[in-house]
């Protein structure tokens, strides 16, 4: 792994653990909402919002050298490039008795982008970019309708239960308006992270492998699924909350990044495989567009 990129990675989790031992059970909320854009438009995901999350830049809009050239606008004499992650695919051909292998493996890659106080020009045509939107409870409805998931109210939890392939929810009234998000946003949070253990299925993506309940393994699907979450409320413009009921998972969180440390890049790439996996799943609403 690239020395930089290792360097990302460790800053990474250092905060991370750092805020788990301060008691913020609101860790998740704090690194994945803001919504991070290129000036193109686009919202940076993954293990790179958490990364931007790490900086201390007011505005949250990047870009690339080129890409601010074409806006007209010139870096800062003096500045000094972000790196982001990029993950790419590798191929590997082995021949054994004879007979040639391809096996794929995934490895990431950096690319500098720089802040907008980074650059000079007409910087003013951005100001609106990264302005919060309306709620549109119809585009929500229909993401979760595209997915074809057999969801069942009436319960007095949310869960994914995979024996028998279908998501468990309070019914709607159960949610109420609090201080930091209203009702529609606490229901659809929730239901959002039930989806994305969902997308874990042997017939989906075939990353739910049966762990008991309290182990490592359940409580590193449980990281993915909180991650799945907030990822996809910033792609459905939702205010993201982490449940109280799995505060009880970040020891186990933090151990997991101690004892190695591309846990929380990888439970990321699994979040943002979940997310790829339910948008692609939409017949009527565009692709998933990132930058990286």
């Amino acid at each position: 792994m690239q020395q930089g990129i290792k360097a990302i990675i460790e800053t990474v989790n250092k905060k991370v653990i750092e805020d788990i031992e301060a008691g913020n059970t609101n860790w998740i909320k704090a690194w994945t909402s803001g919504n991070h854009q290129s000036v193109e438009g686009y919202e940076y995901t993954g293990f790179n919002q958490l990364w931007l999350h790490c900086l201390n830049f007011k505005k949250p809009i990047y870009g690339t050298y080129i890409q601010w050239n074409k806006k007209g606008c010139k870096i800062k004499k003096g500045s000094k490039a972000i790196k982001l992650l990029r993950a790419q695919e590798g191929v590997k051909k082995t021949e054994k008795d004879g007979v040639e292998e391809t096996s794929y493996f995934k490895f990431f890659r950096s690319f500098p982008v720089f802040n907008i106080d980074q650059v000079e020009g007409n910087t003013e045509q951005f100001e609106n970019l990264n302005e919060n939107k309306v709620i549109d409870k119809n585009k929500i409805e229909n993401f979760v309708k595209n997915t074809n998931a057999i969801i069942r109210h009436g319960y007095s939890g949310a869960f994914y239960k995979p024996s028998e392939d279908f998501i468990g929810m309070p019914d709607k009234a159960s949610f109420i308006d609090t201080d930091i998000k209203n009702a529609t946003e606490h229901y659809y949070s929730v239901l959002l992270h039930e989806l994305t253990h969902w997308t874990g299925a042997k017939n989906r993506l075939n990353r739910i492998k049966g762990s008991l309940f309290g182990s490592p393994a359940y409580a590193f699907e449980e990281l993915i699924a909180e991650l799945g979450s907030a990822y996809a409320c910033n792609y459905l413009k939702l205010n993201s909350t982490p449940r109280s009921d799995h505060a009880h998972y970040l020891k186990n969180w933090m151990q997991a990044i101690k004892d190695n440390p591309n846990a929380l890049i990888k439970a990321s790439g699994y979040a943002s495989k979940a997310l790829k996996y339910l948008v692609e799943l939409q017949s009527n609403q565009p692709g998933i567009k990132q930058a990286a």
